[in-house]
């Protein structure tokens, strides 16, 4: 239970820094939507929910974050406990876990409040997700560097920088940042190959374009159904956003059972 602790704690501080910095005014100029003219979500509920409430569905899916963060932390503690999980492997499904909960209140917040503030810590908080996947990857592959994973989180968190440069600036930044996740991904996968890992990725891939691509035509899609102004696509990208994390959780589990039948494997040929 230490260890999930140490997640929280590392998690809390990161978060901390970042709101200080954001509520700072150091990002006030970055370019963000705000209003709900950039959501083609129509409320059928507004008159019998508050009216701060003003999206329901694109507010009650941002629960899901902290639900799917739940439920791998629950089984990372499940499989800590039976010993099927190194206190590496542990820290680092808590970590991820613990961040999408975090996440998830983010973009509540953002969504309930739609201020300049919480929606520049939502997109922030979007570029380490991905750094996570890399430095996750790297970890498995090539060993534990406490130093190369806080220099590649720094420097994924310094990348937002880009968004004072360019109108597309944070674009910039997450198109590097999945770039570098399926990169991290893709040669995890040659060191401990396996038929359950190549379904998760494909998984993770295809829901990582329903994120992107749904959010990018949310606007678009009521031209073509009328279902899309209540189901919005920024709606449907965020169920795609949250089994992104799932599949993802599933992918380097995969890895690791694998990585442990490997182990088990090459001490049975050294004792024949």
């Amino acid at each position: 239970m230490s260890l999930l602790w140490k997640a929280i704690a590392t998690v809390t501080l990161f978060s901390a820094v970042l709101s200080l910095i954001v509520f700072q005014g150091v990002f006030e100029s970055a370019p963000v939507d705000i209003g709900s003219q950039h959501y083609a979500e129509v409320s059928t509920f507004r008159h019998i929910l508050p009216v701060w409430v003003r999206m329901p569905f694109n507010t009650i899916v941002n629960i899901g974050y902290i639900i799917v963060g739940a439920y791998w932390c629950a089984m990372t503690t499940l499989a800590s406990e039976t010993k099927l999980l190194g206190d590496f492997d542990v820290y680092m499904f808590y970590l991820f876990n613990v961040m999408s909960g975090f996440y998830g209140g983010v973009q509540l917040l953002r969504i309930l409040t739609q201020k300049h503030e919480f929606a520049v810590l939502d997109q922030w908080c979007t570029l380490p997700f991905f750094a996570m996947v890399l430095i996750w990857s790297l970890n498995l592959t090539y060993g534990w560097k406490p130093l190369r994973s806080v220099g590649l989180i720094l420097l994924s968190l310094a990348s937002y920088v880009f968004v004072l440069w360019s109108p597309i600036g944070f674009e910039i930044a997450l198109a590097i940042h999945i770039v570098g996740a399926i990169t991290g991904a893709v040669v995890c996968y040659r060191k401990y190959p396996n038929e359950d890992s190549q379904f998760y990725f494909v998984m993770a891939m295809l829901s990582c374009a329903g994120f992107v691509g749904l959010k990018v035509f949310d606007l678009e899609l009521p031209k073509y159904a009328n279902i899309f102004k209540y189901i919005s696509g920024h709606f449907l990208s965020k169920i795609a956003d949250i089994l992104q994390i799932h599949f993802v959780d599933g992918y380097f589990q995969s890895l690791i059972i694998e990585r442990i039948i490997i182990s088990r494997r090459n001490k049975t040929v050294k004792t024949e």
